[in-house]
């Protein structure tokens, strides 16, 4: 890409992350702030030449690692928030030689490249844009080249942004809507529209493929047992077995010991993935 184009995205601890969907259990909300983050990354990374995430999670870098994705690891500044931490990022970029950055959130599940690169392609050069999200007040993508990104994240920074002296990336000037690079994620209805939209391969195993909603989630017992199939089987938390199926076991996760626990989330008495 011309010209060279680093992306940085923030994330939050996944303890502090989507507090907005309390009504989910707690290790399903944060598993699913952690898989909209895949899904984000993987789109990113599919098209800008180099990606910085700032964050510090614990064996953030190494878990991202695990799950294919190579993406520089910063820890983020002390009391830096978000903007501060995307600030960080885009020095980084700089220093690393990329002229344009592209500060993206870190909730965007059903996010696709070709999105990503009009966005990209409408963007002023030199200068700086923004792409508002879904309900119009918030922002999900900065775009800065050959400036600084100065970056107004969180409340009504879509007004922000614009008032900065950002230019807002319309739907005319893209040349066509990209409302899968709009769609953020902080509540039900968000993640409803997400999964309408088509979510990315990690938040879709979170799902029940029949309803699209969230599957059930269950705190899971490993047994040692396996099915006909040869299946590992393990027990909910409310006693019932489930297949555990080797392609459900996230993160690298293998050699089950048994009485392992184990989160998870089922559909007709198969896992669809499991988690430390």
């Amino acid at each position: 890409m011309d010209p060279s184009t680093g992306a940085v995205v923030a994330l939050k601890t996944l303890a502090e992350a989507k507090s907005r969907l309390d009504a989910l259990p707690g290790a399903l909300r944060r598993r699913l702030a952690w898989t909209m983050a895949l899904d984000t990354l993987t789109a990113l990374t599919a098209v800008v030449d180099e990606v910085v995430v700032v964050g510090d999670e614990p064996a953030l870098a190494s878990r991202l690692s695990r799950a294919g994705l190579a993406v520089r690891v910063a820890g983020e500044p002390m009391a830096a928030g978000l903007n501060g931490a995307l600030e960080h990022g885009a020095g980084l970029l700089r220093s690393d030689g990329h002229s344009r950055v592209l500060a993206c959130v870190g909730d965007l599940p059903a996010l696709h490249p070709s999105s990503i690169q009009r966005v990209l392609g409408a963007a002023l050069t030199p200068g700086r844009c923004y792409l508002a999200d879904a309900s119009g007040t918030g922002t999900t993508m900065l775009i800065a080249c050959e400036v600084p990104l100065a970056p107004r994240f969180q409340g009504p920074s879509a007004s922000a942004h614009r008032g900065s002296g950002a230019e807002p990336l319309t739907d005319e000037r893209l040349g066509s809507e990209v409302p899968d690079a709009r769609q953020d994620v902080d509540t039900a209805a968000d993640l409803a529209a997400a999964v309408e939209l088509g979510v990315g391969a990690a938040t879709a195993a979170l799902l029940d493929p029949r309803s699209g909603r969230l599957a059930d989630y269950a705190l899971l017992t490993t047994t040692g047992y396996t099915d006909s199939e040869d299946r590992p089987v393990v027990l909910a938390g409310s006693g019932h077995r489930l297949v555990l199926p080797a392609a459900a076991v996230a993160d690298g996760l293998r050699d089950l010991r048994p009485g392992q626990r184990l989160h998870g989330v089922h559909v007709a008495g198969v896992v669809r993935s499991a988690w430390l």
